[in-house]
Parts: structure tokens; sequence; C-alpha cells
């Protein structure tokens, strides 16, 4: 069963003696160690594994990622592997699986494989799975309003077109923004609501859930026509996944998914400190736990023993091309850094017709899929800050440098 856990006392303190704290946990000095420690910041649930892990297969022949051809951003010029990725995208850990096998993992900057390292938003896409697990079973519909499933935004007229499927595709117009460069934006609200940061002076956080109804929450214009990410959102699914099926929604995690991937570890769920989970953000694993879970995209569903855990149509669903979702991302701010792209039940869908997609998360998190290359790269970071063109052309080109090496394995 789920377990709540005290590490230590949660005061946002992760560690007197180096004075890192939820006021400077992102600062670029302090990532690579607090992000090993998000338990010691916020409430922690632990998700327990099942009884039987399932082993890693490792390849005979392992990549040679060192031989790989990286060019600099930054001028131009070549560059090794181990520089571009300690210098360029301050990678902590990477993996990468092919036809089934570990054929690459390294960890640097501090982490081993034994640390739990916090997920950021790529734990969206992996809730979103719990969504298409409910939606299979008939607990829950695409179609139905989100009110349905969390009465409160039936007080609120702006709710009433909001269909679950506009928020598993972020695909709903609000005046939140999530501009990391912008600390008057939405998100920094939102952070301190749910106890990222501290709460403003005089204030009680509002929590994740009080938080949806806020006026910043409130949708406008038409549903479905514009891609808009907001992180709260994800929080949304969470809570009615929880009120659908009348349960604890990280029990259903854990027993649907987590204890069905094979993992090793408990995996680590923040929450606010009202015990409403932080869905969007704050789930902390280890490496090759991740790459368990994040694996079932690959295998249409299925885990690394072949039971299938996720419906297969969830996987083709968040694949699909689809013009309309295709024009409501070209719509958006990211457009023109994904031309052609979708966003899809929490994926970024980066060319569908090519079968690749992504879990992202800021600071460097990701997860990459080719599903026609049978391949996917996991990998986690220290990025300085929460995300910028530099990083985003050097995962990119990560990507498909290494798809291509492993096309001549």
């Amino acid at each position: 069963m789920v377990k709540t856990v005290t590490n230590a006392p949660v005061n946002g303190v992760i560690d007197e003696s180096l004075g890192i704290c939820n006021a400077n946990w992102d600062h670029p000095s302090h990532l690579a160690y607090s992000q090993l420690h998000m338990d010691r910041m916020m409430p922690t649930v632990h998700l327990e594994p099942g009884t039987q892990s399932i082993p890693l297969q490792r390849a005979a022949r392992p990549l040679a990622l060192d031989k790989i051809a990286f060019t600099d951003p930054l001028g131009g010029r070549a560059i090794s592997t181990e520089q571009f990725l300690d210098r360029r995208l301050y990678n902590d850990a990477l993996l990468v699986f092919h036809r089934g096998e570990v054929v690459h993992e390294s960890y640097r900057n501090g982490m081993s494989a034994d640390d739990h390292h916090v997920q950021h938003s790529t734990t969206k896409s992996l809730v979103a799975m719990l969504v298409g697990i409910a939606m299979d079973e008939g607990v829950m519909s695409a179609e139905a309003p989100i009110a349905n499933y969390i009465p409160e935004l039936g007080d609120y007229p702006e709710w009433a077109e909001v269909r679950l499927q506009h928020v598993l595709d972020m695909a709903l117009d609000s005046p939140y923004a999530e501009h990391y460069d912008d600390p008057d934006c939405g998100y920094f609200d939102y952070a301190r609501a749910v106890g990222y940061y501290p709460a403003a002076e005089g204030r009680t956080p509002a929590g994740a859930r009080a938080w949806l109804t806020s006026l910043r929450m409130r949708p406008r214009g038409t549903p479905g026509s514009r891609f808009n990410y907001t992180s709260p959102l994800t929080n949304a699914l969470m809570i009615a996944v929880g009120e659908a099926y009348g349960e604890s929604v990280l029990s259903l995690l854990e027993s649907r998914i987590y204890q069905r991937i094979g993992a090793v570890s408990p995996g680590w769920f923040n929450t606010d400190h009202l015990g409403v989970p932080i869905a969007e953000g704050q789930f902390s694993l280890r490496l090759e736990d991740f790459a368990r879970w994040a694996s079932l995209m690959i295998n249409n569903g299925r885990n690394l023993a072949g039971d299938q855990v996720v419906p297969p149509g969830f996987v083709e669903d968040t694949l699909a091309p689809r013009e309309s979702s295709r024009q409501a991302f070209a719509r958006s701010e990211y457009g023109e850094v994904l031309p052609g792209a979708q966003y899809r039940n929490q994926f970024w869908v980066t060319h569908p017709e090519a079968r690749q997609c992504a879990m992202l998360g800021i600071h460097g998190q990701f997860a990459w899929f080719d599903l026609n290359r049978e391949l996917m790269i996991c990998g986690y970071g220290s990025y300085p800050v929460q995300v910028d063109p530099l990083m985003t052309d050097c995962l990119q080109q990560l990507w498909l440098n290494v798809a291509s090496a492993c096309d001549r394995r």
C-alpha cells in the first residue's frame, strides 16, 4: 500500500548545512543535489513496487556512445559526447533502450543508479496512462465534461464546455501562462500555492485543488482550438480519476501501474500540504524504474514481461496524426519550436507520421520514443534554467544522433 514517509521535518529544508531549501532549490549550483532529495522538501508518499521485479535485458554489444559525432551548438565545432552531455545538457543520467535491450546506461554529475531523481513534467505523461486505463474500463469518458469528475468546477460557467479530452490535450486557453523567465506569470503563483516555493508572506498556500478554481485557470475561447501548456491541468486529471473511482488516486496508480511494471524501488510522490498529489511534476524515480514505466509506450502498453498494463488503444490514440491537434499546437507559442507537432494525452508528439513522441520536463528530464525503431532514450538533467532554445536544440540533436547510431548497430 502507498505509504506516507517523513525523512525529516517537512519545512522546506533540503539540506540545512548547505543552505538548500524551497526558496533556492532550483538555483543552478543546487540542482544536482536538490533534485535527488525532493522527499525532504515536500510531503512525500511512497508508491511501493510489486513483489516481482522485472530485470532489464542488457545488450551483449553495447552502443558505443563515445563514437557518436556531436556538433556544439555554441560555435558549430565538433564536440565529444561527454562534453556534450556534461557541458551542454548538464546531464545526470542517460539510458538507451533499443529492441528490448539496454544498449547504454550511464550516470554523471554526482548521480548513481540507486538515486531517485525528480521527474518534473515527464510525470504528466506517466500519470496520463492511468486516465487511459480509466477510459478503457468505462469509468471515465473522453467526451464527458471535466466538471462531472470535479464538481466544484461546475460552479463556473467557463468550465461548462470543457471535456476530459481537452484537459488531457491542454487544448484549453486561459489567462494562465507558464513563462519561467517571468516571475509575475501564473506559474509562479501556482508553484507557491502547492509548495515548490515559500508562500507569500502572510498567506496560506491554497493547494493544488483550490488552484483549479482560481481566476487564472478560468477557460476562455473555444475549447480545443489552441494548445496552452498548463501544468495544473494534470493535477485536475489525477483528482478526476480519484473521484471517478471513489478511491485514493495514488493507490490506483500504485496498483494499476507501478506494481505491474517490475520496479525495484519505491516511487516518491510529493503532495501539497493537504495531501493532494502534485501530478504535474513532483514524482521521483530511479532511472531504471523510469525506463520500466516509460517502456510501456514502445511495447504497446505491455510491461517488459509481456503483460498488458496500459490499453494499446491509449498508445495508438496518443500517436495518431490529427489535423485539429496539429493546428491547435501551431497556434501556440510552441508552434515554431516544434513545427508539425501535436500535444496529445500529455505527450509531446514531435513527429506524428514518424511515430515519434516525448515526455519532457524542466531542467533536462526526458524520455523520447521512436516506435518504428523500437527505440527509447531516457535522461535526467540539472540544466541551469528550466528550458531555453539551447537545451531544446541539444535534446533534439541527442535523440537523432543516438537514433542514427542505433540504426548502424
